[in-house]
C-alpha cells in the first residue's frame, strides 16, 4: 500500500512541471500569433497581394493555421506555426520592396536613355 502511494506522489510531482509547462506556453502562443498577425497586415498594406502573392499567401495560411492550433491549445504548434507566418510576411513584404525598387531603376534609366537621345539631337 506504501509503495502504491510512493509512486502516486512520484508520478504527481513529474507530472505537475509537464503541466504547467504547456499552460504556461498559451500566453507566448497568444503573443506570437498576435505578431504574426501584425506582419501579415503590414505585408499586405505594403501591397504584397500584388507583388508578392504567393508568399502573402502562404502566410495567411499559416496564421490561419496557427490560430486554429491555439484554439485546439497546441501550443506549441502555434507558435511554430506564427513564427512561420511571421517570417513569410516578412519575407512577401521585402519582396514587395525589391520589386518597387526595381521598377524605380527602371524607370530611370528609361528617364537617363531618353535625356542622352536629347543630347544627341542638340547642334553642336
Amino acid at each position: 500500500m506504501q509503495r502504491r502511494h510512493v509512486w502516486g506522489l512520484a508520478l504527481i510531482v513529474l507530472a505537475a512541471p509537464a503541466a504547467t509547462g504547456c499552460a504556461s506556453n498559451g500566453p507566448l502562443a497568444s503573443t506570437t500569433v498576435a505578431q504574426a498577425e501584425r506582419a501579415v497586415d503590414e505585408a499586405q498594406q505594403s501591397g504584397a497581394a500584388l507583388s508578392a502573392p504567393v508568399e502573402l499567401r502562404t502566410a495567411e495560411d499559416k496564421l490561419k493555421a496557427a490560430q486554429a492550433a491555439v484554439a485546439k491549445q497546441d501550443y506549441g504548434q502555434a507558435i511554430r506555426l506564427a513564427e512561420q507566418a511571421a517570417v513569410d510576411a516578412d519575407y512577401a513584404r521585402a519582396r514587395t520592396a525589391s520589386e518597387r525598387v526595381r521598377r524605380m531603376a527602371d524607370e530611370m534609366r528609361q528617364n537617363i536613355q531618353t535625356l542622352r537621345q536629347e543630347l544627341e539631337r542638340l547642334p553642336q
